[in-house]
């Protein structure tokens, strides 16, 4: 591509696609964006060059040392993609919008939630209502849409995690995934510039996406709300101040003990075994290392680990259940780790947090799973100051990076036969053989998702549960499996399969 001038400065820009009418590749990329990105990388290379409408420059990188120079290495070069900052529209300042010092400051406050020991509380949480869930829910025989059944699974299992004993009833994850849905697939229209006018009019979708987002929000700040008074109603100290230790851990039960109450109880100077709350009406002092989060704080993480702590596992285990019926010789190995793992229990039996460690080849299946059909299929970054790349191209402030997990899992320089599933790949010595960023199904940097080990280990449980109980089978009419890439990477109408308990 020629040499051009942008603000005043010469660049040259590395080669890519060009196109008369504006917008005319970013509608293409709307619409069919991992065709559009492969397409651009088979053509050009690692690193290429184009034009979403007349003003915004987009590169493309393709390649694992550059996206850890980018994400890792100089990363303070950076903020999100405007793509992901539309999502503030639904997350507010949450971990994945947040950016600099106020997501370092934010990220100490939510980390406590995630640390070993509440995750060894989770993965119970996983595996008795996994095992509920479905005990009560699928029957012998039955024909679902896997990917919607997933998704109502993975909703009820976070809202457990979070709300514990208040968490929403199964009669309302119907209507809140949805909402979900509703959501996603409107701020997906926004990306496009020409499209946020929709914003402004009174459009039946722009009516039904303001109604999901006023569902949800009622519903998160109705259990912060409830949840405040039943912690201040218990332990008022003489200084109005709520000190939540191991003894009072006691007193208020496991009905109480789960991630909003921690997320509440939350400071930067965080100690597990005594944290206090002074101030009920939760207020933030600026710099205060015991100030706790406001309820618009609470209000954006919790919505944050809502939809990010369900989307993706929901998506994995679709593809995964997928791709094992498919694959038959694989479910025959995991079946065969199970019973090992579990010995000749019952069917009944329920997986464990300390059995995860032991189920190898499992997480080998969901790591090649995530490898086909990766959650999170691109990430999106722009730069903030000129950023010099591969010692040729400088790239202009203002210019959005791109970068695919989607392609890079596809690459055949890392993976042999990148499309044959074979999680036998995933030896010890593969994994400590390819670069950091060839694999990065989470992201990566200190951007990085905190929910990543809690997500393996779902992802695990619920698969293991799953298989001990239930054979499942694509359902013989089902024709018509294609991919969504849209926030996440979905199947665009689902998966129906058949369910066969086994005996």
């Amino acid at each position: 591509m020629d040499d051009k001038t942008i603000n005043n400065k010469q660049i040259i820009f590395p080669p890519g696609p060009t196109e008369i009418i504006p917008y005319r590749l970013a509608l293409k990329f709307i619409t069919n964006p991992l065709s559009v990105l492969n397409g651009i990388v088979n053509n050009y290379g690692d690193i290429s060059h184009f034009k979403f409408g007349p003003k915004l420059h987009v590169y493309l990188i393709n390649n694992a040392y550059y996206i850890e120079n980018i994400l890792v290495k100089h990363n303070n070069n950076f903020i999100k993609s405007p793509g992901l900052r539309l999502a503030k529209r639904v997350l507010g300042n949450g971990l994945i919008t947040n950016e600099g010092q106020m997501h370092e400051n934010q990220r100490r406050l939510v980390q406590p939630a995630f640390n070993r020991n509440r995750i060894k509380t989770y993965g119970k949480i996983i595996s008795d209502h996994c095992f509920e869930y479905t005990d009560s829910n699928w029957k012998d025989a039955m024909t679902l849409n896997i990917h919607k059944e997933m998704t109502k699974l993975t909703l009820s299992i976070i809202s457990k995690i979070l709300f514990g004993q208040d968490s929403l009833e199964i009669s309302d994850i119907d209507k809140i995934s949805e909402s979900i849905t509703i959501i996603i697939e409107y701020i997906n229209k926004l990306r496009l510039p020409f499209l946020r006018f929709i914003e402004i009019l009174p459009l039946p979708l722009t009516i039904k996406y303001k109604q999901a987002l006023s569902r949800l929000d009622s519903i998160i700040y109705d259990k912060i709300n409830e949840r405040r008074k039943t912690i201040e109603s218990r332990f008022q100290g003489e200084d109005n101040s709520v000190v939540i230790g191991e003894t009072n851990e006691k007193k208020l039960n496991q009905r109480y003990i789960d991630m909003l109450l921690i997320l509440i109880e939350s400071t930067n100077d965080n100690d597990d075994n005594n944290e206090k709350i002074n101030d009920k009406k939760g207020t933030v002092q600026k710099n205060d290392k015991s100030a706790k989060m406001t309820n618009q704080q609470l209000r954006d993480e919790v919505m944050t680990i809502f939809l990010a702590g369900h989307e993706t596992t929901a998506n994995a285990l679709t593809w995964t259940l997928y791709l094992l019926d498919r694959h038959p010789r694989v479910e025959s190995k995991i079946m065969d780790e199970i019973i090992s793992v579990t010995g000749n229990k019952s069917i009944d039996y329920k997986i464990s947090f300390e059995d995860v460690s032991k189920l190898k080849y499992t997480e080998m299946v969901l790591m090649e799973s995530m490898r086909l059909y990766p959650p999170s299929w691109a990430i999106g970054r722009q730069a903030i100051k000129d950023y010099v790349l591969d010692d040729k191209y400088v790239i202009p402030s203002g210019s959005v990076i791109i970068m695919s997990q989607y392609l890079m899992h596809h690459d055949s320089r890392y993976f042999s036969h990148p499309e044959q599933f074979y999680p036998e790949r995933w030896s010890p010595e593969f994994r400590a053989s390819i670069p950091r960023f060839s694999y990065f199904p989470f992201g990566g940097g200190p951007r990085s998702c905190i929910g990543e080990p809690l997500a393996w280990i779902e992802g695990v449980i619920i698969l293991t549960t799953i298989l001990k109980k239930w054979k499942i089978t694509l359902d013989e009419d089902e024709q018509n499996i294609k991919l969504q890439p849209i926030v996440t990477l979905r199947p665009k109408y689902g998966i129906k399969m058949k369910l066969h308990k086994r005996k």
